[in-house]
C-alpha cells in the first residue's frame, strides 16, 4: 500500500504556542507559523534575527540597542520571545536583542500573530515567537556546529547527550564573536563594535513513573563587547558587559486518563555592566549598570471533560525586580494571574476556542484579556479560520521609574512615579523656568491594550501546496508616549509619560509554497500594512496639521493622502523563495529575495509626522543564498551561505546591514544508539 505522505506529515505539524496545548497546525484557529529546524539547517541561518528577517510578516527593525521584530505594524516591545514557553528579560528601549539567540540547538520556532495575552499576558499585545529547543534522541548522541565568515564572524557549537527509556541529560554550548564592521570608514569608529558571546545550555529530564516526569533546563549568556565613541572631539572607549540565566524546574504528573497537571518554577536573572572611559586622561565618560530579576511559579491543569472538549486552566504569580544607574533605588512589581481555555470541537469540521486571563498588578489597574477564535474545515484540504481577542502591554520599569538626565544635552526624562519628585528637586536647584503640566495632576498610567482581528486560511490540497492568508485589524488605545511637562532654564524639556494616542495597524499577507517539479520547490510571500495614529488623522481631516515646502518654503495644508503613517512600517514587503535538493547526491541549494517598501525614519519639516519624500528611506532588496553537500550518510555535511549578496548598505539609516557577508560552516552530528 502507497504510505500517504501528507497525511503522515500533517501529524507530525503539531503546534503548542497557540493554545499551550498540542495541536494540529491545519487545524489551529488563529495565524501560526512553524519553522523547522531542517529548514533553517538547509538555509544555513544560526541567529534568531536571521531566521526572523526571512518570515513573511515580519521585519526586523534596528535600533542603537539591538534588532527586534515587527509584527503587524507593531514594535519590537510589543511581541513576547519565549525559550521552551519561558519568557526572556532584558529589553533595551523596549528591543529584545535576537541576535542574543542561536537555533543551532532547537527543534522548531513557532509564531503566532495577533494578540495573545488571554495566554501569555503582557508583552504579547503584537504576537509570540516560541523557540522550543531540541530533546535528545536515545541513546548516546553528539555534534559539532561551525561557521566563520565576513568580518571574523565566528559562529561555534557543542553540544552532547544521553538518553534512555526514563532519563536523559543534553548539554549545549556556542561560542558567537565578530570583529564589528564600520559603515563609515573615514570616521575611525565602529558602526558595531567587536564582541563575543557565550550560550550555555542544559537540559534533563527523569521519568519517575508512569504518571510522573520531572524535568530542569539551565541556561547562561555572557557577552563581552568594546565601544568606541567620539565625544566632543575625544575618544572614548571601553567594555561592556551583558549577562543573561535562566533556570526553570518542572514537574508534570498525570492523575488519570483526562488530567494532567504541570508546576513550572522560573527564575531569570539580566545584568549589564558599562564602563567607558576617555582615551587621552582615562577619565570617566560614561559608567552604568542594569540589574533585572523575573521570577514566577505557575500551576496548569488540562483536562478532556468529553472527548470534543478540552479544558485548560492554570493561575501563577511574579516578582520582578530592577536596578540601575537611571533609578534612585531598587523598584519591584508583583503580580498574580490566572486563564482559562475551552476547546471544543461540536462537530467534526469547527473547532472553538474561547479563553481568558485575568491579570492583577502591584501599579497598574487589573486586565481581562479575552480570546475567541474558531476554524472550520470546508474540506479536510481547506480551512477557514478567525480569531477576536484583546493583548495588552503593562507600562515597563523606565516608563514608572526612570530618572534621568542627559549631561550634554540637558533634557531629562522621569518616569510617572517619579515625575513630581524630579520637578521639585529641579524646582529646588532653580533649573526649571516654566512649568507646562503640574506633576500632581498627572493620570495613572494605564496599561496600553489592543482589540484585534484574524480572518484566514490554510489551503493544503496535497503534499506538493501550502497557502496561507490572513486579513488583520488592531485598535490600540492608551498608547503610552513621552512629551514634555516643563521647560528648563537651559531651555531644554523635562519630559514624562503619558497614556495619549489611538492606533490601529491593519492589513493582509499571504505565503505559498509549491513543490514545482520533485527537486525543485518555490515560494512567496506577501504582505500590506497600513500603521496610523488616529488622533493625527482626526487633526488632518480639522485642516490642523501644515508643512513647508522645501523648494518653495510655503506653508501648505497636509491632505490625508500626504500622511505616511507610523515611523519604520512599510506599506510593501514580500519575499520570494527558490530551494532545489538533489536527493541523489544530497546537494540542496536555496536562494532567497527580500524586499522591504520605503518607510518613514524621520520628521525634517517639524510637524511631527511622516509626509514628505526626504522623511522616507528607499525601498530595498536582500538576497540571501546557501549551498550544502552531505557526506557520511548525512553525518557530516559542508555548508556555504551568503547574506544580502546585492550589497546593500544605507550608512545613515540601517546600521544592521554591513553589506555582503559570506560564510563557509561544517556541521557533525554523532548518534549510537542502545
Amino acid at each position: 500500500m502507497k504510505k500517504d505522505t501528507a497525511n503522515a506529515r500533517q501529524l507530525k505539524e503539531v503546534v503548542v504556542t497557540g493554545t499551550r496545548t498540542p495541536k494540529s497546525l491545519q487545524q489551529v484557529p488563529i495565524p501560526v507559523t512553524r519553522i523547522t529546524a531542517d529548514e533553517i539547517k538547509k538555509k544555513g541561518l544560526v541567529r534568531l534575527n536571521e531566521v526572523l528577517s526571512e518570515q513573511t510578516g515580519m521585519t526586523i527593525l534596528d535600533d542603537p540597542h539591538g534588532q527586534g521584530i515587527q509584527i503587524q505594524g507593531f514594535d519590537p516591545a510589543y511581541t513576547m520571545i519565549l525559550i521552551d514557553g519561558l519568557p526572556l528579560i532584558g529589553r533595551n528601549t523596549g528591543i529584545l536583542e535576537l541576535s542574543r539567540i542561536t537555533t543551532n540547538n532547537i527543534d522548531r520556532i513557532e509564531i503566532v500573530k495577533g494578540p495573545t495575552s488571554s495566554l501569555y499576558g503582557s508583552e504579547a499585545m503584537a504576537g509570540v515567537v516560541n523557540i522550543i529547543t531540541s530533546d535528545p534522541v536515545k541513546g548516546v548522541s553528539a555534534g559539532l556546529s561551525t561557521r566563520y565568515g565576513t568580518n571574523k564572524t565566528a559562529d561555534i557549537s557543542l553540544n552532547s547527550a544521553y538518553k534512555s527509556d526514563k532519563f536523559y541529560i543534553s548539554g549545549f554550548a556556542n561560542r558567537y564573536s565578530s570583529g564589528g564592521y564600520t559603515l563609515q570608514p573615514s570616521s575611525g569608529l565602529p558602526t558595531v563594535s567587536p564582541f563575543e558571546g557565550y550560550t550555555l545550555n542544559a537540559k534533563s529530564s527523569y521519568k519517575i513513573d508512569a504518571k510522573t516526569t520531572i524535568k530542569l533546563s539551565v541556561r547562561y549568556y555572557t557577552n563581552d563587547q568594546d565601544s568606541k565613541y567620539l565625544v566632543d572631539n575625544r575618544y572614548a572607549g571601553g567594555t561592556g558587559t551583558e549577562k543573561d540565566f535562566n533556570i526553570a524546574p518542572v514537574i508534570t504528573h498525570r492523575f488519570n486518563d483526562k488530567l494532567l497537571s504541570t508546576l513550572q518554577l522560573y527564575r531569570s536573572t539580566y545584568k549589564t555592566n558599562s564602563d567607558v572611559r576617555y582615551t587621552d586622561d582615562q577619565s570617566v565618560y560614561d559608567q552604568t549598570y542594569f540589574n533585572q530579576t523575573f521570577n514566577r511559579a505557575e500551576l496548569q491543569n488540562d483536562y478532556t471533560l468529553r472527548d470534543n472538549l478540552k479544558l485548560t486552566a492554570g493561575a501563577g504569580g511574579q516578582y520582578e525586580s530592577v536596578e540601575a544607574t537611571r533609578y534612585e533605588k531598587l523598584q519591584s512589581f508583583t503580580s498574580g494571574y490566572g486563564y482559562f481555555q475551552a476547546d471544543w470541537l461540536p462537530v467534526k469540521k469547527l473547532d472553538i476556542i474561547a479563553g481568558g486571563r485575568y491579570d492583577v498588578h502591584s501599579v497598574y489597574k487589573s486586565q481581562f484579556s479575552p480570546k475567541l477564535a474558531a476554524s472550520y474545515a470546508l474540506s479536510p484540504k481547506f480551512t477557514l479560520l478567525s480569531s477576536l481577542g484583546k493583548g495588552y502591554k503593562a507600562p515597563d520599569f523606565r516608563q514608572l521609574y526612570l530618572n534621568f538626565t542627559n549631561a550634554e544635552v540637558g533634557y531629562s526624562v522621569f518616569g510617572y512615579e517619579e515625575a513630581a519628585a524630579g520637578i521639585a528637586r529641579l524646582q529646588q536647584q532653580g533649573q526649571i523656568e516654566s512649568i507646562l503640566i503640574d506633576p500632581s495632576t498627572l493620570q495613572r498610567l494605564n496599561a496600553e491594550s489592543s482589540t484585534a482581528f484574524n480572518l484566514g486560511y490554510r489551503y493544503k490540497p496535497n503534499s506538493k501546496l501550502y497557502w496561507t492568508a490572513n486579513l488583520f485589524r488592531n485598535n490600540i488605545t492608551n498608547l503610552i508616549e513621552t512629551a514634555p511637562i516643563a521647560i528648563k532654564t537651559n531651555g531644554q524639556s523635562v519630559f514624562s509619560y503619558f497614556n495619549l494616542n489611538k492606533v490601529y495597524t491593519q492589513g493582509a499577507e499571504t505565503d505559498l509554497t509549491y513543490q514545482l517539479l520533485k527537486p525543485l520547490q518555490v515560494g512567496g510571500g506577501f504582505q500590506y500594512l497600513e500603521a496610523y495614529d488616529q488622533d493625527v488623522l482626526d487633526q488632518i481631516a480639522a485642516g490642523k496639521v501644515f508643512t513647508k515646502d522645501p523648494v518653495t518654503n510655503l506653508t501648505k495644508e497636509i491632505k490625508r493622502s500626504d500622511y505616511g503613517g507610523l515611523l519604520g512600517r512599510s506599506k510593501y514587503t514580500y519575499n520570494i523563495r527558490v530551494n532545489y535538493l538533489d536527493e541523489k547526491t544530497g546537494v540542496n541549494a536555496s536562494i532567497r529575495a527580500i524586499y522591504r517598501g520605503r518607510y518613514g525614519y524621520k520628521d525634517a519639516d517639524g510637524n511631527g509626522i511622516v509626509n514628505r519624500d526626504d522623511e522616507y528611506t528607499k525601498g530595498y532588496f536582500l538576497v540571501n543564498a546557501s549551498l550544502s553537500k552531505p557526506f557520511l550518510k548525512d553525518a557530516l555535511r559542508i555548508q556555504l551561505t551568503s547574506q544580502n549578496l546585492l550589497n546593500y548598505k544605507d550608512s545613515q539609516v540601517i546600521l544592521n546591514l554591513p553589506g555582503r557577508l559570506i560564510y563557509a560552516g561544517i556541521i557533525y552530528n554523532f548518534n549510537k544508539t542502545n
